[in-house]
């Protein structure tokens, strides 16, 4: 089962919103073949690992990390290719928290004779699957707010001199998140004061989708995120009236190759709940939350974030902007407390990785 959580993570930043899962096949105790879901759409880990054996199957166990599908997607069931050729024995690390599937694969390969064993290294596999879980219970995407502050609490200068907070290491990591995410978010806010790309650099993977919260719809047809939309999804998240008033905006936008999302708001911040769910039928299923402040707030107000990563740089700067906007932020809500917390260096840096199991607002 090691084996079979190893190849799984190879999948990282190309299976989403599909779990990460590996396929190992044994017989006599000898892996005689391995397997892993390389890519969204394509063929499954039991169906890779299976096709690469053409032995004997008697006597076979195989290991999945995961409770093998028993549904249609884009591909056929995997218990039936298991029935099919008859393996006789299969381990399962976890059941899959998708409720279409959840136990029914396991019930009906028993139903069929074959054995089955549940529940090893369950533990090793739903951390594996982390977001995956999280938007099977939520129906959302799985939120990761990242950023990077002083030790005063500041994410950037006032003058807006400073460009980079945390050290070469730290950096080289958030682009190793981002091709591991769905898509990139940040606020109108951020797209004017630093005109970022949000693409992959300085590791290879794949871009990330871009989303920009902009309720008043301001940003500039000459924004360079907007010059990606060739290598990815652009969503510009509008207010409905705004969008409405601002009908040309909207088209040329289009014409570019962004998708306008206009959203319910109020006083132009988008309502998150309607906004995730409509990002979640995009088949989005993770989002790294960049900033800027406001941004952050909004996100810890209406309660929608499962982890809180946190980068530290050694630097004082006294004025600054806040990490967190106390306008956005709310006075009534008792802010985020994170069920599990983690330290670590990053070069310079310090990585404080805070966890969260339940949200409830």
């Amino acid at each position: 089962m090691a084996e079979c959580l190893r190849l799984a993570k190879k999948g990282e930043g190309f299976v989403s919103p599909n779990p990460l899962v590996g396929a190992v096949l044994v017989r006599h105790n000898t892996i005689v073949a391995r397997g892993y879901h390389k890519r969204f759409g394509g063929p499954h880990a039991e169906v890779e690992c299976l096709g690469r054996y053409l032995g004997d199957l008697r006597s076979t166990t195989l290991y999945v990390n995961l409770e093998p599908c028993s549904y249609y997607g884009k591909t056929p069931p995997c218990i039936d290719l298991i029935l099919e050729l008859g393996i006789p024995r299969v381990v399962v690390a976890m059941k899959d928290p998708n409720p279409r599937v959840s136990g029914r694969g396991i019930r009906a390969l028993r139903r069929h004779g074959v054995e089955v064993l549940s529940g090893v290294r369950e533990d090793k596999a739903r951390e594996l699957n982390r977001k995956f879980v999280r938007q099977m219970a939520a129906q959302r995407p799985y939120i990761s707010i990242k950023l990077a502050q002083t030790l005063d609490g500041k994410i950037a200068s006032l003058n807006g001199k400073l460009r980079w907070i945390s050290g070469p290491q730290s950096l080289k990591l958030v682009h190793r998140w981002r091709r591991e995410y769905d898509a990139v978010l940040v606020g109108a806010g951020t797209i004017r004061a630093d005109n970022p790309l949000l693409t992959v650099r300085n590791v290879k993977g794949r871009n990330p989708d871009a989303i920009i919260l902009d309720g008043g719809f301001n940003i500039l047809q000459s924004a360079r995120i907007l010059r990606t939309t060739n290598r990815r999804r652009v969503f510009v998240c509008v207010d409905r009236t705004v969008a409405r008033a601002k009908k040309r905006k909207v088209q040329s936008f289009t014409k570019l190759g962004a998708h306008v999302l206009p959203c319910r708001s109020t006083n132009n911040m988008i309502s998150l709940d309607e906004l995730l769910s409509e990002l979640y039928r995009y088949n989005i299923g993770s989002i790294l939350v960049e900033g800027g402040s406001h941004v952050f707030s909004q996100f810890i107000n209406a309660g929608m974030y499962d982890e809180i990563n946190v980068f530290v740089a050694p630097r004082i700067m006294g004025e600054g902007v806040p990490s967190f906007s106390p306008l956005a932020l709310g006075t009534t809500h008792g802010g985020a407390e994170l069920d599990r917390f983690e330290t670590r260096r990053i070069g310079r840096d310090v990585l404080i990785r805070g966890l969260v199991e339940h949200v409830q607002r």
